[in-house]
């Protein structure tokens, strides 16, 4: 669809989950109007309830998602659109138990990153995955918290990879970014995560190119903030060039005009590069040409940066942020 369409869809779908939900979290009401557009349904409040409410007595007593979270709320509506509910709230739970067994910490994170662990190879993904964690951890020992499972599972899902060589890239490409005024904290850390998608070896091009669309960014009137480093990281996996650079800036600043996002600006950045990605792995799939082979990896990339956006870590980003300049 065009951002006409795009941004009257969303419009629609943002009134029904207002008036659904009764105002509330507005990052929230924006995240869920945002998904049901970019996968084309119309929102549906007494579903997406339900949904909520399999998962929650589902996981009775294991899983570790209240039923009214905002953590809850998202992986249901990610169940919906994705499509074929009933068993992918059970692989959930069964997945979320293998992660409990690999020694990952009961908490809503976890339960995240249950859906991304592979299917066929629960016990060994869920391995590696604590493998990379235990060595992220080393390195950067209280800034490394539950938060990052998510992006840890779903980053480990190539087997093979070395999850200790993928976690000391990780550290090299964090580093980096802070000598280059990255601020430091979780959602740098999330992005030189991200950049480890495609290959553990570190790369100094990678590295400039992330370098550059941030600057693109800021070029353009953009202020980018913490919260939109994991989207730069997808941008600069998705090889963006300065014409698609274009396209998320007339559309961030159409987005701009709607009246919700008056006290949401920043969120709109974070919107328009989701719709944007969608429509570049659209054409793909129409003209079977682009250079990008993975490119449907980046939707579910996007989905847990979106996810991860507004929940808090462990630790208060202060708090991390001093820990990790000590480290």
């Amino acid at each position: 669809m065009n951002n006409e369409q795009f941004l009257e869809a969303f419009q629609q779908n943002y009134n029904r989950v207002f008036n659904y939900m009764g105002g509330g979290d507005l990052k929230l009401l924006i995240s869920l109007a945002c998904k049901y557009t970019l996968a084309e349904k119309q929102f549906n409040g007494v579903q997406l309830q339900k949904v909520c409410e399999k998962l929650e007595d589902a996981g009775k007593g294991t899983f570790s998602i209240p039923k009214y979270s905002t953590v809850n709320y998202r992986i249901a509506s990610h169940l919906i659109v994705e499509g074929n509910m009933e068993k992918t709230i059970s692989d959930i739970i069964i997945n979320d138990q293998f992660l409990k067994e690999a020694k990952f910490k009961k908490s809503p994170f976890r339960g995240i990153g249950a859906l991304f662990l592979q299917e066929d190879k629960q016990q060994q993904h869920a391995e590696r995955a604590r493998k990379m964690y235990v060595e992220m951890n080393r390195n950067q020992r209280i800034l490394t918290t539950n938060g990052d499972i998510p992006y840890i599972v779903f980053l480990t899902s190539n087997n093979e990879n070395d999850p200790l060589t993928q976690a000391q890239t990780i550290y090299k490409y964090y580093q980096a970014l802070r000598k280059q005024k990255f601020v430091m904290g979780n959602q740098l850390q999330a992005l030189a995560q991200i950049m480890t998608i495609y290959s553990s070896v570190y790369n100094e091009i990678l590295l400039q190119y992330v370098l550059q669309l941030k600057k693109e960014l800021e070029k353009r009137g953009i202020k980018v903030k913490k919260m939109h480093y994991p989207f730069i990281g997808v941008l600069a996996m998705a090889a963006t060039n300065a014409s698609k650079i274009d396209e998320v800036i007339q559309l961030h600043n159409q987005l701009l005009e709607l009246k919700v996002f008056k006290t949401a600006k920043y969120y709109a950045l974070i919107v328009a590069i989701q719709k944007i990605i969608r429509d570049t792995i659209e054409i793909q799939e129409i003209i079977d040409l682009a250079p990008i082979t993975n490119l449907p990896q980046l939707v579910e990339l996007l989905d847990i940066a979106e996810m991860l956006v507004e929940i808090g870590r462990i630790l208060p980003g202060g708090i991390s942020e001093v820990a990790d300049f000590f480290n």
